[in-house]
């Protein structure tokens, strides 16, 4: 095990240099192999105020490592007899409805663990500025329901947060107890897992990671944490917190359970609470990933054959993004990324070497930090030539190009402008629209001789509106007003286009931002790219009906500062 320390270490200059491009303040990996701990490092500051630095059992937000984690809960009620894999959504949680004639009105719990309904999660509604959430836990199903069919059911891969929030919901109905209850008692206190919590970290918990943003110069800005408080949504996508020392003694015991259910070994570790393995490691839709080599998501799992390039099926930015695994034998592993503002992560695990690798970082980089890590740990542990030029060049190139991201955005949406006057007087643009179910609204106000766009009538979210084309306008900010709200910088142009227009709701006809009409009724928001067309229609609210249309006016929830 000394040779493969010095090989990690080694790694260090490296690492540290793409914390440097990415503005990570703050890195924790661990390594895995032969189900030993092989290596563990730290890097930078896991407090930039205090000069604290991370170590092992220093807590982070893992983001959407939580998917994996959840599913491993669903797998203990399927071996309980509580549930099975194919019961359908609509038996646990009546609150979930969509039309009978809709295949989607048959979500299974299979479904809803490998990304396959069909359905988009919205994410651009649920998350706001400074990591506030405006929808609350109990409209999830409900929104599940609501939202426009973006494939056919089964048939194509869609990333879906909403989707994990549902799956912690039936967790809970069936056991009777909350998430992190059923957490702790089947799997943490079983497996030791003491520096493992949920959507919050205890009063007196002092080795905890804070929550930073990249501005443009790498610099780390404070934002505060994501997914924090009591029954807050989408905690069971991507909620629980925890460390590289908890981490691993998971994946561990993840290694063991299957090696142990699928091959047929003799347990190493004894009660293991991990369950039904052979399906939850199962690939259930394929990826879209360039390989002709297996890519498929199982459940709260990436199923990937490598040499195989990483991530969601998008690309990571410009630049040469290495391939993971070129030049070695094909093998088989299992990944998973984290993104959410303030913490990023990734961890892959080997079942047939007994491996796993863990990265956690404090921040939403210019670039992603935690893969990149991650990859070059997995090339060295099994022995494959690493180009280090390569990932540097990536790494700051790919930081270069995201910090320009919405500079760009601006100059294409500038670029395509084609009138410099609103079309009506102000004041009919002026007023709030919702969506259809009535738990988001969008206001526009005449703000300094202009008008401005408020989301759920917050401060924080106003953003001035210019004239665009016809009746559209558009909003946009710099990348370090961006950050300092904690917004993500990846969307398109499209992303800040507000088009106004009259539908007859009646007739079911609408008429958009290309034609005349008189009455300013609605307005369309494309902040779902898994749909096609012009976005999703908000329909303005009548002055004497506002207070009643929806009943979360006023009540946007803030987030608490440990």
């Amino acid at each position: 095990m000394d040779t493969y320390m010095r090989k990690f270490q080694a790694l260090g200059p490296l690492i540290a240099e793409i914390c440097g491009f990415a503005g990570t303040p703050g890195l924790s990996l661990g390594v895995l192999h032969h189900g030993k701990v092989t290596h563990q490092a730290n890097f930078g500051l896991r407090d930039v105020n205090s000069q604290a630095a991370p170590d092992e059992n220093t807590s982070f937000v893992v983001g959407s490592l939580t998917k994996a984690i959840t599913a491993a809960m669903v797998a203990i009620m399927v071996e309980d007899g509580k549930l099975a894999w194919n019961t359908q959504l609509r038996d646990v949680l009546q609150d979930f409805h969509r039309d009978a004639r809709d295949p989607a009105v048959n979500i299974t719990i299979t479904d809803l663990l490998s990304h396959r309904t069909g359905l988009p999660s919205y994410d651009s509604l649920w998350l706001l500025s400074d990591n506030r959430i405006p929808i609350h836990r109990a409209d999830a199903a409900p929104l599940l329901g609501h939202v426009p069919i973006a494939a056919d059911l089964r048939t194509e891969f869609i990333y879906n947060n909403i989707a994990y929030e549902v799956l912690g919901q039936v967790i809970e109905k069936v056991s009777g107890t909350d998430y992190f209850s059923f957490l702790k008692e089947r799997i943490l206190n079983p497996l030791g897992m003491e520096r493992t919590f949920y959507t919050d970290w205890p009063s007196n918990a002092t080795n905890v990671a804070k929550a930073y943003y990249a501005l443009h110069n790498a610099s780390a800005y404070p934002i505060p944490p994501p997914l924090y408080g009591k029954d807050v949504l989408i905690g069971a996508a991507g909620g629980i917190r925890s460390s590289v020392s908890d981490l691993l003694t998971l994946y561990r015991a993840l290694i063991d359970a299957a090696n142990t259910q699928i091959e047929g070994h003799e347990p190493i570790i004894p009660h293991n609470p991990l369950r039904q393995l052979n399906y939850i490691l199962q690939g259930k839709i394929s990826l879209p990933l360039s390989t002709v080599r297996e890519a498929s998501y199982a459940s709260g799992w990436l199923r990937l054959q490598l040499p195989s390039p990483m991530g969601l099926g998008g690309d990571h930015g410009p630049g040469i993004d290495p391939m993971l695994g070129k030049g070695l034998p094909s093998r088989l592993g299992f990944f998973h990324q984290g993104n959410i503002p303030g913490f990023t992560s990734f961890a892959a695990v080997f079942p047939e070497t007994s491996s796993a690798v863990v990265v956690l970082t404090n921040s939403l980089g210019l670039t992603d930090s935690p893969r990149l890590v991650g990859q070059l740990l997995i090339e060295e542990l099994f022995g494959n030539a690493i180009n280090a030029t390569d990932y540097s060049e990536y790494a700051k190139v790919n930081a270069r190009e995201s910090a320009a991201t919405m500079s760009n955005v601006e100059k294409e949406l500038i670029r395509h402008r084609t009138v410099y006057q609103p079309l009506h007087p102000l004041s009919e643009y002026v007023g709030k629209y919702y969506n259809l179910i009535g738990n988001f609204f969008i206001e526009i106000q005449e703000l300094n001789g202009g008008l401005a766009i408020s989301f759920m009538g917050t401060d924080r979210d106003r953003f001035d509106l210019e004239p665009y084309q016809c009746n559209s306008f558009f909003w946009v900010a710099s990348h370090d007003e961006m950050a300092q709200r904690a917004r993500y910088t990846t969307s398109p142009k499209e992303f800040y286009i507000i088009k106004f227009g009259h539908i007859n709701i009646e007739a079911g006809s609408d008429t958009d931002s290309d034609s005349d009409f008189d009455v300013i009724n609605g307005l369309w928001w494309k902040h779902e790219f898994t749909l096609q067309g012009k976005g999703e229609f908000f329909r303005k609210s009548k002055q004497e009906g506002q207070r009643s249309f929806s009943r979360y006016e006023g009540q946007l929830p803030l987030v608490a500062r440990p």
